[in-house]
Order: structure tokens, then sequence, then C-alpha cells
């Protein structure tokens, strides 16, 4: 068997859903979602539907980094940590970050949050 990599294009996509999953909008937060799904997806899980809230260049980013995760001889929160030269080498942290920011009920284990989660908490409204 050959050694994989993804190619540049994959790469991109995964970046750009990471940054498109920081905001709010419902498609924004579906990016996010899907991103959790692959980081962790029993804690995280992602219902297929919310793909539909995507447009039409970010489904095709979202199917090409589901085709490099079908296959994974490094996670998405690796791959990231290189992407963006993360000085951890990974985003764990920044994923915990991300779905305690939303919220995610039941799912954010505060053992695995970073330390600004415990400094600074989201307001609840």
């Amino acid at each position: 068997m050959r050694p994989w990599h993804p190619t540049a294009e994959q790469l991109d996509a995964l970046a750009k859903l990471w940054q498109l999953g920081q905001g709010d909008s419902s498609g924004e937060k579906a990016a996010a979602k899907l991103l959790l799904g692959l980081y962790n997806g029993r804690r995280f899980p992602f219902d297929l539907t919310d793909l539909r809230l995507l447009d039409e260049a970010n489904l095709a980013r979202a199917l090409l980094v589901l085709e490099m995760d079908a296959r994974p001889r490094q996670e998405v929160h690796e791959l990231l940590g290189m992407i963006f030269q993360h000085p951890r080498g990974h985003f764990g942290d920044e994923f915990e970050w991300r779905a305690y920011e939303l919220r995610l009920k039941g799912r954010t284990k505060k053992a695995f949050l970073p330390e600004r989660a415990r400094l600074c908490p989201v307001e609840r409204v």
C-alpha cells in the first residue's frame, strides 16, 4: 500500500472550513460541528442534514475533507496544527474551546477544556 498524504486541495479545504467554523451563522456552526465530529465523533456526533446549511463552495470543501478523513493517517486536529503552525503541534485545545463556545451541552468535558475556558467562561444568554 502506498503511503497516503492529503492533497493541497484537501488541506486548503480543511483550513477554510476551520476558519468558516469560527463564526455564528448556521452555516458557520455546521462547519464547526462537522469538524468536531471528525475530531471526536463519539463526543460530538454530526447530523448529516446540517450539510444542507453550507453553500455550494463550502459543501464541496466539506466533501473533500470527508474524503480525506475517510481513511486517516493523521487526525484533523493534527493536520490543522501543522497547517497553522500551532505551538503544541495540534488543535485539540482549539476544538475543545469551539465546542465550549457552541455550548454543546453534555459533550464538552471540563477536564479537556483549555485553561482560557476556565478563566473566562462563555456568558450564558
